[in-house]
């Protein structure tokens, strides 16, 4: 067991648990009746195991030339106290040691028996530093060696893989004397040195290696709080302790802790890991710290608590040093590491363990102030809310956090358990249900991370056996077995947890005994069932025809709108500016964009004179739209425009006559340009007062009926594109960063400063709302941010850095001052006096100023780092986020487009969104969240004529609309979803040559025909209660970024008394006696043809498949006859077509009789997430 139970009295309390909020987590879940997890639902290679630690379970203390370790003498010393009730005597309860514990070095063959018949696939253990090395350098103990040796090769004898920490908090005694232990720096080069020991003796067996358990909770217990051995503390922070500095040890300690790791992994590297094919990483205690309250201070705290506690080391791991606001806290106490050290901690894992059981909540301490400072005060908090031991909640988030804020590492959960205590010393306890309810939390939770993406590749039970648990002694028992600590011989027995645990791993399904425990909910689409009998995925060619159209409409997968929770919101949307048109009718005068298009400066010279009626039904809760500045007050202040007030009223009446929620934005782009002219616009502070008093004309006019506002839209792009790059009105740039020429303007400081404005008239105007409206007329308000989801290019750390680094750039601009009351450190530290800083007023004032926050999400975006750019004299924003991006943003194809992208650079890629919201629940506090743009654009038709046919379009909406569910079930706070847009507009610079609507516009009628395009037709009848299917499914986008781990979706299909299946046009999976396939419709055709002519009958050149079969009459395998040119020899793309349209595009190999396809992830097909129990074989003709 960890060091996790070592000094929590200390610092913590218990609290009431809060099992209200984990069943609220849970409540959509679907009920595991039906789809009990097994081992075979995690992925190939997943590692399942259990384990140990020497010093714990070993015993034979003083024997075969084993040597004292600290915890050693730390049991043996005379001491009396109490922690919790219990009596603390020699410090561990009741005065225990760990002289004999569960004597596993005599019993060790006993134990291998043990985990061979539980079905164990690993053994973690640790070898014991004082037992290989007794003096902590120098000779090696060859009785040492003799055991780990027989110990790792019974394990592989019985196909069991040893993996191995190399230090689990037994340092050896001798070095602690004559040096001082860890807190020397000589304690590296001899860590180092007994590390080579292990790689030289058991390397070439041992392929799993831990250099050091739990560095980020030795430091306190031993030399901050000196609850733990060396028992280092100074006053007030620890007591009993005879030396010891709690403010400067346990960052040293700490540090050479991280140095000795980096050393090991550097020389295992160079000398041992190509020999000898291992890998080898770390193991953190992974306590999720959450909230005791829900005040932005306790958030702060939580978010600050987790850096302290999993930064400390995952910061220098990835990014090379210690995370900003430990560096900001704790100052010069914490020490630096020099450019070769940095060099070497980064990268230095190629996995990292963690040991996870429980929640602390904490409070903010607000003690900045105190003079004598430790870790805790540093990290500004209390621990006073106490830990809860079961919420697998937290389990999610934290694999969410490192997989969001640290590059997704490979992720080993190398301790998960739960403790009791025996009734009475010595008791033999046979039933612990609770332990494999606790059991079943975790991996049910651990399944639904791996299928969100984390990389999580193994998962040990704490612990195989009862060991000696470090303070608590043997007053609590973890073990699956149990030992009789009174029988002389330690005699072990199988309790119930080990019993399931064995069923599950030997391929029973995940599912406590009945009657003890209620069934944990998988979160899903739908209910579904999962089918075992599935046959491998290389088997099954033809599962590639029914996979298809199972994963385009299997009816047991689809939702509808009535699966996303109550009250949430489905529109559409567009913005004054693009859709209004009547830019110089009834008083209305130029805004900075009329006067930017008529300079020319949009493609093809396009203006955006167009007209457009707002009131069609499509079946929305909710339309979004904006008010023109420019209209409702032409000079941007003074008079208002009645013929403004009067088109508004009029819309927003006419809306609501028919159901229809207005969600109004105030700013959309379309600044006023009178205020340009006069005071250089929001370059100028003056801006933050007029755009108050036109928010408020807003309010007063409208708010009676309005119960959303948003007060801007996209603060984080348009200082950008205005203000730096000079591509957007008003054109302020300045050499050498502008991408056209600028008459004026400074790109190293105006976005940061417009940017400024833009936060303080939001806030001023939600004041002003919340002080003088919001409680008589009952709003909501909050702003609408670009959201953009940052990628590494690469997944080396420097890249991971650049990505994490350009989103708090672009997320964190706004939503840490937002949230947290000032800029993000890294923004802060990057551009330095350059981005304005806030009064004490100001903050207060931002800080929490939002009902909801928008994001418009479109798109990833992949960079990578150019750290270079920071040595540069004159810095931009992007110089300053040092990454670099190219575009197209993604794929492309060889079909030209407008400023060097392609037709298809908005490929969809769901698991973005996805990301993103993850990242706001994690980091921001999970705010309310409106999805106010999602959707894809084509390109108008070259004559001119008017575009129906836009599937793509459907199914871009129908990825991202399950990706939001998908949020949602994850804890997101998701409450409303609007396409973009309801119709064509008006695309800012690129005119009219790209088509966001729903309905098209002919915008060669002087009366802007509108006309209903097929992805209208598609969200109708989503909205109005039908399944979330396309009509037809489209070409496969190549973009479509899943992987099996992430969309893990399964299903089976009753074949009891099918006799044929048949593939019906409507793209359901229908199983009928006696029906035939002939009318199918299923051809084959080269790459070429089937890319560039989508249809609805059989394209020029296809040639028909004929469907034959069953083979035999208890069997499902279908005989695809296909021409032979198609699949033999050329690896020809192939499709399957039906008359509504092209299904996918597949890449088959070339394989004679009945085959298989190479299901290709990397072309995004979705093949490799679903498993059939029914498959179809190709054959050639």
């Amino acid at each position: 067991m960890a060091a996790r139970w070592l000094f929590l009295s200390h610092v913590l309390m218990p609290s009431s648990s809060l099992f209200t909020i984990f069943f609220l987590l849970l409540s959509d879940g679907v009920a595991r009746e039906a789809s009990a997890l097994t081992r075979r639902d995690f992925p190939e290679g997943f590692v399942f195991g259990a384990g140990t630690s020497a010093f714990q379970v070993e015993g034979a203390a003083a024997e075969d030339g084993r040597k004292p370790s600290i915890w050693d003498t730390f049991t043996h010393q005379a001491y009396g106290s109490r922690v919790n009730s219990m009596m603390m005597i020699g410090y561990s309860a009741e005065g225990a040691n760990a002289d004999v514990a569960a004597d596993q070095y005599h019993h060790f063959k006993e134990d291998v028996k043990l985990m061979y018949d539980m079905g164990l696939d690993a053994y973690r253990f640790s070898i014991s530093w004082p037992r290989l090395v007794p003096d902590g350098r120098g000779e090696i103990n060859p009785k040492g060696l003799e055991y780990y040796n027989n110990l790792i090769n019974e394990l592989i004898l019985h196909g069991i893989q040893p993996h191995v920490t190399i230090y689990h908090f037994d340092f050896p005694q001798a070095l602690q004397d004559e040096y001082g232990g860890i807190l020397s720096p000589r304690f590296i080069e001899d860590y180092t040195a007994y590390a080579e020991v292990c790689f030289k003796n058991f390397g070439d067996r041992v392929k799993h290696w831990v250099t050091v358990n739990e560095p980020n909770i030795e430091p306190i217990g031993g030399y901050d709080v000196g609850s733990q051995p060396p028992r280092r503390c100074s006053y007030p922070f620890g007591t009993n302790c005879t030396s010891g500095d709690s403010s400067t040890e346990p960052y040293i300690v700490a540090h050479h802790l991280l140095l000795a790791h980096a050393s090991a992994v550097s020389l295992y590297r160079h000398k041992y890991q190509k020999i000898q094919g291992g890998q080898i990483g770390l193991t953190l205690l992974g306590w999720w710290h959450e909230p005791l309250t829900d005040t932005p201070e306790d958030a702060a705290a939580a978010m600050r608590m987790n850096e302290f506690h999993i930064g400390w080391f995952m910061h220098p791991l990835v990014y090379g040093d210690y995370p900003p606001v430990m560096r900001s806290r704790v100052g010069s106490r914490l020490p630096s590491l020099t450019a070769s050290e940095s060099q070497k901690i980064r990268g230095s894992f190629d996995f990292i363990g963690i040991n996870h059981y429980f929640v602390v909540r904490v409070e903010s301490n607000n003690a900045n102030d105190q003079k004598l400072r430790d870790y805790y005060v540093d990290a500004d908090l209390y621990g006073g809310g106490g830990f809860d031991k079961f919420h697998p909640w937290a389990l999610v988030k934290l694999l969410d956090h490192l997989r969001l804020k640290y590059g997704n590492p490979p992720v080993m959960i190398h301790e998960n358990g739960d403790a009791d205590s025996p009734e009475t010393p010595g008791k033999i306890d046979y039933d612990d249900d609770f332990r494999s309810e606790f059991l079943q939390g975790y991996l049910e939770a651990l399944y639904l991370s791996i299928r969100n993406g984390s990389d999580t590749r193994g998962y040990f039970v704490w612990s195989l056996l009862d060991g000696f648990e470090f303070l608590f002694g043997y007053s609590a028992r973890f073990g699956l077995c149990g030992v009789d600590f009174n029988a002389k011989g330690r005699t072990r027995y199988v309790k119930n947890s080990a019993r399931w645990y064995s069923s599950f791993l030997h391929d029973g399904s995940e599912r406590a005994p009945a009657g003890k425990i209620v069934p944990f909910r998988i979160l899903q689409a739908r209910p579904r069932a999962l089918d075992h009998r599935a046959p491998a995925m290389a088997a099954a060619a033809a599962a590639a025809a029914v996979l298809l159209i199972a994963a385009a409409a299997s009816p047991a997968a689809a939702i509808t709108k009535a699966d996303f929770p109550a009250g949430f919101v489905f529109g559409a949307g567009t913005s004054a500016y693009q859709v209004e048109g009547a830019f110089a009718e009834d008083g209305r005068k130029p805004s900075i964009w009329d006067t930017f298009t008529h300079s020319g400066y949009s493609v093809g010279g396009a203006t955006g004179d167009e007209d457009v009626k707002l009131l069609q039904e499509l079946g929305v809760d909710a339309y979004r739209m904006s008010i023109a500045w420019p209209r409702l007050i032409p000079d941007g202040r003074g008079a208002v425009n009645p013929k403004g007030v009067e088109y508004y009223n009029n819309i927003i009446d006419e809306l609501l006559s028919h159901g229809i929620q207005p969600h109004v934005t105030i700013y959309h782009f379309d600044f006023p340009q009178a205020l340009q002219d006069e005071y250089n616009g929001i370059l100028s502070p003056r801006f933050v007062e007029d755009f108050t008093a036109y928010a408020d004309v807003c309010f007063k006019n409208f708010g009676d009926r309005v119960k959303h506002w948003s007060t801007v839209n996209e603060p984080n792009i348009e200082p950008i594109g205005g203000y730096d790059q000079g591509i957007l009105p008003p054109r302020r740039c300045s050499s050498p960063f502008g991408v056209l020429s600028c008459d004026s303007g400074n790109s190293t400081t105006e976005p940061y400063i417009v940017a400024h404005h833009l936060l303080l008239a939001h806030s001023s105007a939600v004041s002003l709302y919340r002080e003088k409206y919001q409680a008589t007329q009952g709003g909501k308000i909050g702003l609408t941010l670009l959201g953009w989801w940052y990628e590494p290019g690469t997944q080396a750390p420097e890249d991971v850095a650049a990505a994490a680094r350009m989103n708090d750039f672009h997320i964190g601009w706004y939503m840490h001052p937002l949230v947290y009351g000032d800029y993000p450190p890294v923004m802060r530290k990057n551009v330095g006096s350059r981005l304005p800083s806030f009064t004490e007023e100001e903050s207060k004032r931002i800080l929490g100023s939002y009902d909801f926050v928008g994001f418009n999400h479109y798109i990833a975006v992949y960079v990578k780092a150019d750290l270079s750019k920071l040595d540069k004299s004159l810095r931009d924003y992007m110089d300053d986020a040092a990454v670099t991006y190219k575009q197209p943003l993604l794929k492309s194809n060889d079909k030209p487009f407008l400023f060097g992208l392609k037709n298809d650079f908005m490929t969809s890629t769901p698991w973005a969104l996805k990301k993103m919201l993850n990242h706001l629940q994690v980091k921001y506090k999970n705010p309310v969240v409106m999805i106010h743009e999602n959707g894809a654009a084509g390109q108008p038709d070259p004559s001119g004529k008017n575009t129906y046919d836009d599937e793509f379009r459907s199914q871009y909406l129908q990825d991202y609309i399950e990706a939001t569910l998908e949020s949602i079930r994850n804890g997101s706070n998701v409450r409303g979803y609007f396409v973009w847009s309801f119709l064509d507009v008006f695309e800012y610079l690129f005119g009219y040559q790209l088509r966001f609507g729903l309905y098209g516009v002919d915008f060669t009628s002087p009366e802007r025909t509108r006309y209903q395009r097929h992805s209208a037709k598609w969200y109708a009848g989503f909205l109005h209660g039908g399944e979330l299917r396309p009509v037809a499914l489209p070409v496969a986008a190549a973009g479509r970024a899943y992987s099996h781990r992430q969309h893990q979706h399964k299903t089976t299909i009753d074949d009891s008394n099918l006799e044929y299946l048949t593939l019906k046009p409507q793209f359901s999976l229908f199983a009928e006696t006696k029906s035939t396939l002939a009318d199918s419709g299923l051809y084959t055709m080269g790459k070429e043809q089937y890319s560039q002519e989508p249809g609805r009958s059989p394209p020029k050149g296809g040639r028909p498949w004929t469907m034959v079969g069953p083979q035999k009459e208890d069997d499902l395998h279908w005989i695809v006859q296909a021409p032979v040119e198609h699949i033999v020899g050329n690896r020809h793309d192939m499709a399957l077509w039906t008359p509504n349209g092209l299904l996918k595009g597949l890449d088959p190999s070339p394989i004679l009789g009945s085959g298989g396809f190479d299901l290709l992830e990397d072309r995004g097909l979705l093949l490799t997430d679903w498993w059939m129990h029914t498959t179809l074989h190709f054959q050639t003709s």
